[in-house]
């Protein structure tokens, strides 16, 4: 049988409560707590003891155990160190939160409630036996000391006396505890790396005992007076024991298996021949025995073993209780000021009742109400109390809070865009993690955040509104502003090219292709002189007009062929024709971009190209391309006109009106973008986008010096020449001898110049420059797509092809030296006509993303004899809907993805003797015939 009882409390059995009053006041309570590992939670059995088979742990449980014949009451208090109630609170934890785990929430719960048993334990024993599984002590114990001084000084000295006043347990007085308990530590396993003597296992539990008691009295867990003193350890005892000796919680399974090993590996004990040819070497019997009696060191050995047990460390300090001695040594300069009661078994079970329900009990009726106010504080808020991390990262977080709120303030500017505030915040970020840490940090950054976004939008927030180059507005928010302003300053020429201006960045069209030009106008001095081509632009005919709407939808084909009105005289020869459906479109060869119309559309597409000349040159059967050489029925090809152009002249035609009804454009609506070959021809622009000017007579260049600065400013060293094009044509007329045309065509006593006329052919001579600009207002020509012009060195035979039959990039990187890699643009180009009887024909189509975009005239402008002409592009290329950005940078692999210059701008046709010279712009011609160069 079992010499002791044991018995869950507060049901302590009758036999046992019999035998415990005979004790009188002679009772000394031990209180084991700590870890545990095994099933039942048992931290008893370095005692001897054991729970019930039936027992079952469960936290804030008490297991009492008393042992016949002995004063000594143990309390064995289950809590959340056990892991068996450790594993039981972290299914319960996952369950409830449906599999999400808070970690952080659940170590405070469990400390919390470790807390509170270990709180009950120090105010109703008169020892405490701390219970350490491992071989070494945890300094984590150290904090747990710290929240019970913590929670003892806070809490517990605030309303436990008061309220211990007319209970059972008035007897502990004002110190409401019997005394202040000592604390000894229990490691059930010692370490496996060092041998078991009694010398090493002593010195082990000493240098143990160093370390704690220097741990202990660092932190002000016990000090010289009792009072102020949590805990106390004996001065001149032992109060650490290292079981080495004994297998607590023996794993029996493992035990049979080293069993069964043992015995099937068991050795002969039989000596070898080859011992005991070496016993006969030795000089005497005995020779390498040891010296002395037999056994005598093992017995001292097992005599050590038997006394050096947990139940033998315990009897020296429940002697020193009983003793009446048992503060002496404790503290130092207050030896015997220290309260220290035994209680008889009624009154101590009568103190443990009321500790145990204020302590314990009440903290977990949630309906539990109370009129002491310091003990409500404390059943309400006792675990954020002893939350110590969370007021260390709540402290650290409201000091990198402080810090990065500093960092945003004192680095922002008076009025800042989303850009900067980004950035600030980055900043400030960074500040604050540099304090900030733990689980609120994430909550600190975003109070932060609000902090910060609150003082930008107070006055200091940026328009931000984007200008037409991505550029935000910098002007404030909430001030009214007429005009956006993004700081950013663009040196741009005009459209002659002479003068050169800082612009603003635009945040509309009419800005970037427009009024920055009307006005940069005004002060150069050729701009005022120079002939402009008059482009068509919308003339309202309503107060009221409007831009035009369009689908998003609406789908761009590219089959080939476009849909034209057909004329009388077209109708006629589909009348004539045996295949009608051939003869319904137009092939559209003369457009850089073939289109057609949506099927079952019906919107009117305009070819936007040369015209009314498509017609002409068709029924003339003319040249189209400079490749694919046609000629009437009537001629032979031969070896002498296989590179010659050939253009058909026709009678001077009598002076009529242009015909009227052909075309409508629209009066009450305007196109919003620029016109490009799926623009709808009745739409037309508030505003031109484009300029053509003549800037003079040719002869104000000059092949030898190139453009000169006071011409042409901006251009970049070796940059600034046109490039020689040399053109063959070869003159026919329709309805005359081709000598008698040929005399018609001389000019006596008069040298030509950049033309020569050689029996029926005529060789004319044409300058040409592809001009980029820059944003700092570098300017330069280019001699190939992917070749800036280096000098006149740069200059061959076929430089010029290069340009003209190529696609010309509409972006390249400046040459320039920065930082910075700018991108130029095509803003210019430039030509020099000869003097000779034919006009050149400018009919630019530049390609940027999914639009053509086009100069929007019905006829192409034709550019007058022996002058120098500027064609200026847009700034800003916008289509229906769609402003289109330029890139920030191009690739390599692709220079042409930004946009570019398709080939086959230039056409060339004879003399129009109706056409205004002094106004170009204003012909009433309908376009006469030409060829493609």
């Amino acid at each position: 049988m079992e010499d002791y009882y044991t018995w869950t409390y507060p049901d302590v059995p009758g036999n046992v409560a019999q035998e415990l009053l005979q004790l009188e006041k002679s009772i000394v309570v031990v209180g084991i707590v700590g870890r545990s590992k095994c099933e039942r939670a048992n931290k008893m059995q370095a005692f001897g003891m054991s729970p019930p088979a039936s027992h079952t742990p469960a936290d804030g449980q008490v297991q009492c155990y008393y042992k016949r014949g002995t004063s000594c009451l143990f309390l064995h208090f289950e809590t959340t160190y056990d892991e068996v109630i450790l594993h039981r609170m972290i299914e319960d934890s996952i369950a409830d939160s449906q599999n999400s785990f808070d970690f952080d929430q659940f170590y405070e719960r469990m400390r919390s409630r470790f807390v509170r048993m270990m709180l009950l334990a120090l105010h109703t024993c008169h020892i405490v036996v701390y219970v350490e599984t491992g071989p070494t002590f945890d300094p984590a114990l150290v904090t747990v000391f710290q929240l019970l001084k913590f929670a003892r000084e806070q809490h517990l000295k605030q309303f436990l006396p008061q309220m211990l006043r007319d209970s059972p347990a008035a007897k502990i007085g004002e110190k409401s505890r019997l005394c202040t308990p000592r604390i000894l530590f229990l490691f059930e396993n010692f370490p496996s790396d060092e041998s078991k003597t009694r010398e090493n296992v002593s010195a082990h539990e000493f240098q143990t005992e160093d370390n704690i008691y220097e741990l202990l009295r660092h932190h002000h867990i016990f000090t010289n007076s009792s009072t102020s003193s949590l805990v106390a350890l004996p001065n001149n005892k032992q109060f650490v024991f290292f079981n080495a000796h004994e297998e607590l919680h023996p794993d029996y399974l493992l035990k049979a298996i080293d069993c069964l090993n043992k015995t099937m590996f068991k050795p002969d004990m039989r000596e070898e021949e080859e011992d005991q040819e070496i016993l006969e070497l030795a000089p005497f019997e005995g020779f390498c025995k040891p010296f002395g009696p037999p056994g005598e060191r093992d017995a001292e050995e097992k005599q050590y073993k038997r006394q050096h047990t947990a139940w033998n460390f315990l009897q020296r300090h429940i002697q020193d209780a009983l003793q009446g001695c048992f503060d002496e040594g404790s503290f130092k300069q207050l030896p015997h000021l220290g309260q220290f009661l035994l209680l008889s078994f009624p009154e101590w079970q009568g103190c443990m009742d009321t500790l145990t329900k204020l302590l314990v009990e009440n903290a977990k009726d949630p309906s539990f109400q109370t009129s002491n106010e310091e003990y409500r504080n404390f059943l309400e808020n006792f675990e954020d109390s002893l939350n110590y991390e969370k007021k260390f990262w709540a402290h650290l977080c409201e000091l990198g809070l402080k810090k990065g709120i500093s960092t945003y303030k004192n680095s922002a500017p008076a009025n800042y865009g989303s850009a900067t505030h980004h950035k600030l915040m980055a900043e400030a970020t960074i500040a604050f993690e540099e304090e900030g840490r733990g689980p609120t940090a994430e909550a600190g950054l975003a109070k932060m955040a609000a902090i910060c976004q609150k003082h930008w939008q107070d006055g200091r927030q940026q328009c931000e509104k984007l200008s037409l180059r991505s550029q935000p507005c910098t002007l404030p928010k909430d001030v009214p502003h007429d005009k956006h302003n993004s700081g950013v300053i663009h040196i741009s020429s005009c459209n002659c090219g002479r003068t050169q201006g800082r612009r603003d960045d635009p945040f509309n069209l009419r800005q970037a292709n427009y009024d920055f030009y009307e006005h940069v106008a005004q002060i150069c001095n050729l701009c005022v002189k120079v002939k402009q081509y008059q482009f068509p632009i919308f003339e309202p005919s309503v107060s009221d007009y409007r831009a035009a709407a369009f689908d998003a939808a609406f789908p761009m084909l590219n089959t080939g062929k476009i849909s034209t009105p057909l004329g009388e005289e077209e109708i006629e020869d589909v009348e004539d024709d045996e295949d009608t459906e051939e003869k319904d479109v137009v092939e559209g060869d003369n457009c850089s971009q073939q289109l057609s119309p949506t099927f079952g559309s019906d919107l009117n597409m305009s070819i936007a190209g040369f015209g009314a000349s498509l017609n002409e040159s068709q029924e003339s059967s003319e040249p189209l391309s400079g490749s694919e050489h046609e000629t009437t029925s009537t001629e032979t090809s031969s070896e002498d006109t296989e590179n010659e152009l050939i253009l058909q002249l026709k009678e001077p035609a009598r002076k009529e009106s242009p015909p009227t009804g052909a075309y409508s454009t629209s009066t009450t609506e305007y196109l919003p973008g620029l016109v490009h070959t799926v623009s709808d021809f009745g739409l037309l622009p508030l505003f031109p986008s484009w300029s053509l000017a003549c800037v003079g007579p040719s002869s104000i260049y000059s092949h030898n010096t190139g453009l000169q600065e006071h011409f042409q400013s901006g251009f970049l060293s070796g940059a600034n020449f046109l490039l020689p094009w040399d053109v063959l044509l070869r003159l026919v007329h329709a309805n005359k001898h081709p000598q008698q045309h040929h005399h018609n065509m001389h000019h006596s006593g008069k040298k030509q110049q950049r033309w020569k006329k050689q029996g029926d052919r005529l060789s004319i001579k044409i300058f040409v420059g592809m001009e980029y600009e820059c944003s700092r207002g570098h300017r330069f020509m280019m001699c190939a797509p992917d070749r800036v012009l280096r000098g006149g060195a740069d200059i061959e035979r076929d430089t010029c092809s290069k340009v003209v039959h190529s696609n010309m990039p509409l972006y390249y990187p400046c040459p320039c030296r920065s930082q910075s890699n700018y991108l130029a643009q095509l803003m210019r180009i430039h030509v020099v006509t000869p003097k000779a009887p034919v006009n050149i024909i400018v009919d630019p189509k530049v390609c940027v993303g999914k639009y053509t975009f086009t100069l929007g005239t019905i006829v192409p402008p034709r550019l007058s004899q022996s002058a120098y002409w500027i064609l200026r592009l847009p700034f800003v290329y916008q289509g229906d809907n769609e402003l289109i950005e330029p890139p920030e940078k191009l690739e390599p692999d692709n220079p042409m993805a930004g946009g570019y210059l398709l080939p086959g701008m230039f056409g060339v046709a004879e003399t129009d003797p109706n056409m205004d010279l002094s106004n170009p712009g204003r012909t009433e011609s309908s376009g006469g015939t030409f060829l493609r160069i």
